[in-house]
């Protein structure tokens, strides 16, 4: 018999994992220009419009919780959740109470007085049956008198910032590579992340934002059991319409109109 050769030549095959598992790692940098103060400021604003003290308040797809931790001192009831644990995990404030959870499919027996979430979390909802799960979910969790604030990223961001997201770096000893693109044909927006892992792994995320049309979400809410208590270019008080880069929706209960 012939002597068996255990040379193989060495490869780097790509892992595809879920979406924020390996990109938690460098997210803090990536994410580093984004006031997470200033946007904690406008939900604070925001959050007075329930027109009661002591609210409980429920942040959905947090990640790793900084607009919340800069919430704390002014809101003291706070939960914040996310699907992906390597997110949360990231958010080292024992102040702060984590769930791992769906935003579509909350875990949660009590209620809140507000909910929100930021950063076009709404996005990554690709299926407008999704939506309605979502809407309906929130629904179910919210006191009646209480509001679901939530932004939505529209095609203006997505064609102005999709060659700014073209972007490598180094962090932590993670080498990654990130790849943006929209396709106005499926209304996709795509983020495309390669990363070499510390110890040599190869990984790749591939997020899909649905860049909805501005009208589409009043179509949604008008089937939920909302409505659309105001709807403000994101960061302002000022009237957003299909033009916005950024819209802000907050919502109320129909039955308490």
């Amino acid at each position: 018999m012939g002597r068996k050769n255990n040379y193989e030549p060495e490869t780097k095959k790509i892992v595809t994992v879920s979406n924020y598992s390996a990109v938690a790692e460098i997210y803090p940098h990536i994410m580093r220009s984004i006031d997470y103060k200033k946007w904690a400021d406008y939900i604070f604003q925001i959050s007075k419009e329930v027109k009661k003290k002591n609210i409980s308040v429920l942040e959905l797809a947090s990640g790793t919780g900084h607009t919340s931790s800069n919430l704390k001192t002014r809101i003291k009831k706070i939960i914040i959740s996310d699907l992906s644990y390597p997110m949360l995990s990231n958010q080292k404030d024992s102040q702060l109470l984590k769930v791992c959870c769906d935003m579509k499919s909350l875990p949660f027996k009590k209620k809140f007085d507000f909910i929100f979430s930021t950063f076009d979390s709404v996005n990554y909802i690709n299926k407008k049956e999704n939506i309605n799960k979502l809407l309906d979910d929130v629904s179910r969790c919210l006191t009646d008198n209480g509001l679901f604030a939530f932004d939505v990223s529209l095609e203006k961001n997505s064609l102005k910032y999709e060659k700014y997201l073209n972007r490598r770096g180094k962090v932590n000893g993670v080498v990654f590579q990130q790849r943006s693109f929209f396709d106005k044909r499926t209304r996709i927006h795509y983020n495309h992340f390669e990363l070499t892992l510390a110890n040599g792994k190869k990984v790749e995320e591939i997020h899909k934002q649905k860049i909805y049309l501005f009208e589409d979400y009043f179509d949604f809410i008008e089937k939920s059991d909302f409505y659309v208590y105001k709807c403000y270019k994101a960061f302002t008080f000022d009237n957003a319409d299909e033009n916005t880069e950024r819209a802000q929706f907050i919502l109320k209960k129909k039955s308490y109109a």
